[in-house]
């Protein structure tokens, strides 16, 4: 099984998007996007614009975007590969804007009528991958939405040869101030649950938004109980992380307390600069070979292989 991740990329600054040719040409049977599919506060807006829109105007301004990045070429033709599925989460900039946590915003009513438009846009972008992109799968107008649609929430999905997938919502119930919540209780005792209902020799990916272990930005560290949480699962779990966010690429393993690892792979910045729009240009992704015996990693920084490792299964080591 081959499965490509990414995330980070701006339609804008970045129309032509050749890393999808790149993840295309290796022909993955899964490809997992890791957040900020669209930059709704940058390339042409900014936070402080995003915040003073109407819902109605809010939801028109995600619509392009979103809309925008499914119309790339070279997207829509990997995409449509039809041994591909492909499965994303939101982060940041394609809930709402840098940094942006929802358990916060719920409770301000400046910002609260931007939740139920944002919510509507992803579910559609979400159907939209599921159907490859066919023509009409995406709404030519903003979805309806009220204060009943549902966040993405956390689901898994079997993925076939012992790997489940674990999609997280690292905005809905995100908190900053106080440190208090990242995903929130229900999706880690979700997480933990399927863990635990699984066989033993599953491997588990987590699919998050942002990075476990780093020291600056937004990470797992963020909330202490949460990220002590997921180092026991992973005590008795085959667990790898693959994270997004930074704009760069990384491998990590983490030694726990009892002597087993949690992995960590990490690929941002498909088609963004380190700064979004200025900087150095990131065309970044990530590609796991799965078999019986060992998972594959390869983390790939503008065509060249910058990282490379492999775990195998039956010792996690």
């Amino acid at each position: 099984m081959r499965i490509a991740f990414a995330s980070c990329m701006t339609s804008f600054r970045f129309p032509d998007q050749t890393v999808w040719d790149e993840i295309a040409a290796r022909q993955p049977d899964v490809l997992v996007l890791l957040g900020d599919s669209a930059y709704y506060d940058a390339d042409g807006a900014s936070m402080s614009q995003v915040k003073d829109m109407s819902a109605n105007d809010f939801a028109v301004h995600a619509h392009a975007r979103l809309a925008r990045q499914i119309a790339r070429p070279r997207f829509q033709a990997l995409v449509a590969q039809p041994q591909l599925t492909t499965h994303a989460i939101w982060d940041d900039h394609d809930f709402l804007w840098n940094g942006a946590c929802g358990a916060e915003i719920a409770g301000q009513p400046q910002f609260s009528h931007l939740i139920p438009p944002t919510r509507a846009l992803f579910a559609a972008y979400r159907q939209a991958l599921a159907a490859r992109l066919a023509p009409g799968s995406f709404p030519a107008a903003p979805p309806a939405s009220n204060a009943a649609t549902p966040e993405p929430g956390y689901s898994n999905i079997a993925l076939g040869e012992g790997v489940l997938l674990h999609l997280t919502d690292g905005r809905s119930y995100k908190a900053r101030r106080g440190r208090t919540a990242l995903l929130g209780a229900d999706q880690m005792n979700a997480i933990e649950a399927a863990c635990e209902a699984a066989d033993p020799a599953t491997v588990h990916l987590i699919a998050s938004g942002i990075v476990f272990d780093a020291r600056h930005g937004e990470t797992w560290l963020d909330c202490q109980a949460e990220y002590r949480r997921l180092q026991m699962l992973a005590m008795n779990h085959r667990i790898l992380i693959l994270s997004g966010d930074i704009h760069d690429n990384n491998l990590a393993s983490y030694r726990l307390a009892n002597g087993s690892f949690l992995f960590e792979a990490t690929s941002s910045g498909a088609a963004v600069c380190t700064a979004v729009t200025v900087g150095a240009v990131q065309r970044n992704w990530g590609l796991l070979d799965i078999d019986a015996n060992r998972v594959g990693i390869e983390i790939f920084k503008s065509g060249v292989a910058q990282y490379a490792g492999s775990i195998d299964r039956g010792a996690w080591t």
